[in-house]
């Protein structure tokens, strides 16, 4: 022991720097060890949000799944681009040919369904002929069959001219046909889709949350999420999930936009989404309001007592702008600079009312004509605030001139028994001209929620047909916009408002540059599901 010391007392420096070496050394390993070991903060790879509803009828594109926007499990022959022009998707190649009846489909050979097995045209054909045979939402009515020429081209044989249909494919996903065949009381495809979209159904627990993962055979940008999980509910029950974190993305209502939630950012998408009530057009003795609805006056004092400015400004915190069509300064809409010099005025809308023979004779505030009391329903869909809030509001501002609104919100199939001949408070919006057809043509009068007011005009319908029967998309855009004239003067809808679509997404998340949506509020969003991500380490 004493020679020990004597070693480390005569070579005590030497001792010093090894004792040294040997902490720092020690200390190091330590701390290495210790950081290697706690969890790394990571991006997250689950995103949980709210779209929207439920469909009703599964994630089933045959039966209208992914109409009004991306269909997320299964792929349409072409997209929309940031600009809303054609780009192909399934499809390399379109034309028209045999004097605007037939369209040639070339698709690309290396795409696989989530099961694995390719598709072909045999399933491009199989789909759209599935929906000429059961009933669908989407409208088939110009194609007379789809018929696979070659294993990757399909020809689309119409039975008119329609230079809309292009329109179609963009809308309907490709179902593969060797899975839908199987169907029975045992296995619907709705509830269980293949497809060659960027995401595969994993569960779906119904009236709660459907989840889904990256399909390992896309062809296209891989998101950079490996799993969606999407919950539904009512607008509160989702704004109570933002509240307490518990989803990553929600849509949200513009009651809501202006509320702070501490790690939430608002985005707001511009839409094609309008929102208008549409009249019944013709006295029916049976329903009493419609004598009212009828009256061309009735429908014109509408421009002149509603403020949709005022709308805009104070009912939608300004996440909307008034509406004057049904696709406002879109190629195919309205120019809207000459109306909407019209302002609000109420004494004019009086003198319209007297001029018609509309007066105050029961000394009771409301209209009167003939013995038909000034006195309507206005329907909504219940549990829609937006709605409710234009119904009130409209209900309001129409009190002021002696016309009694009753706002009643119902659920649509209740509306469906009732819209022939009461007033609804309504919203379509479209990327495509057809929706000028659906909603004013003669053809679609009474069919479905499509032109539920009855209107009909032939001057109308021949403008429309023309367009139709145009030889080129260019050369179709002056008929649409005559129809459009003549229809501003016939008033079958008085449209309110244009309304931006609303979404509450935590900071960190990145939802790129959403393209413009159409109607439906939530699931058209993912349309650049590629581009989402998340920004915080």
């Amino acid at each position: 022991m004493n020679t020990l010391f004597k070693l480390i007392n005569e070579n005590k420096n030497l001792f010093i720097y090894f004792l040294f070496s040997l902490i720092i050394s020690f200390f190091t390993t330590f701390s290495l060890s210790t950081f290697a070991s706690e969890p790394q903060v990571k991006k997250p790879t689950i995103l949980k949000v709210a779209l929207g509803s439920e469909p009703a009828s599964g994630f089933d594109p045959i039966l209208g799944w992914g109409k009004y926007g991306n269909p997320l499990f299964q792929s349409t022959l072409l997209k929309r681009d940031k600009e809303l022009n054609f780009v192909g998707d399934l499809a390399t190649k379109w034309r028209l040919t045999n004097n605007k009846l037939t369209w040639i489909v070339t698709l690309r050979n290396d795409v696989q369904f989530s099961d694995g097995t390719p598709l072909t045209a045999e399933d491009v054909a199989f789909t759209y002929n599935q929906i000429l045979q059961q009933s669908s939402t989407h409208d088939l009515s110009a194609l007379k069959m789809a018929e696979p020429l070659t294993p990757y081209s399909v020809a689309f044989h119409l039975t008119q001219c329609d230079i809309t249909f292009l329109d179609r494919f963009s809308s309907i996903g490709i179902v593969p046909k060797h899975v839908y065949q199987q169907q029975d009381n045992s296995f619907r495809y709705g509830s269980s889709p293949v497809g060659s979209g960027p995401y595969v159904l994993t569960k779906w627990v119904k009236n709660q949350y459907v989840s889904m993962k990256l399909n390992p055979y896309y062809y296209g940008k891989t998101p950079h999420f490996s799993q969606l999980i999407a919950v539904f509910g009512s607008e509160e029950s989702r704004f109570i999930q933002l509240k307490t974190h518990q989803l990553d993305l929600s849509v949200v209502p513009q009651r809501y936009a202006n509320q702070t939630l501490k790690g939430y950012k608002l985005w707001s998408v511009p839409t094609l989404d309008n929102r208008g009530i549409v009249w019944p057009m013709h006295y029916n003795k049976n329903a009493e309001m419609t004598y009212i609805t009828a009256d061309p006056a009735i429908r014109e004092v509408f421009d002149y007592l509603i403020d949709k400015q005022l709308i805009v400004d104070k009912l939608l915190d300004g996440y909307a702008t008034p509406a004057y069509s049904i696709a406002d300064n879109m190629p195919w809409g309205l120019d809207t600079q000459d109306i909407t010099s019209k302002k609000v005025n109420l004494s004019h809308a009086n003198a319209l009312l007297a001029q018609a023979g509309w007066s105050d004779s029961n000394n009771n505030g409301t209209l009167d004509k003939q013995g038909h009391e000034a006195s309507f329903s206005l329907l909504y869909k219940a549990g829609d605030s937006v709605r409710e809030q234009l119904a009130l509001a409209i209900s309001s501002m129409a009190a002021k001139v002696g016309i009694n609104i009753n706002v009643k919100g119902l659920e649509w199939n209740d509306i469906a028994l009732q819209m022939t001949t009461t007033p609804v408070l309504m919203g379509f919006g479209s990327h495509s001209a057809s929706e000028v057809t659906y909603v004013y043509h003669s053809r679609y009068a009474h069919t479905d929620f499509y032109n539920s007011g009855g209107y009909r005009n032939p001057q109308v319908d021949s403008a429309i047909d023309k367009a139709l029967k145009a030889p080129s998309w260019d050369a179709s855009l002056p008929f649409w916009q005559q129809a459009q004239q003549q229809i501003q003067q016939d008033r079958p809808w008085t449209w309110l408002v244009n309304i931006q679509h609303l979404y509450m997404a935590k900071n960190c998340l990145d939802l790129g540059k959403p393209i413009t949506e159409p109607h439906d509020h939530g699931w058209p969003l993912t349309a650049n599901i590629e581009e989402w991500r998340w920004t915080c380490q």
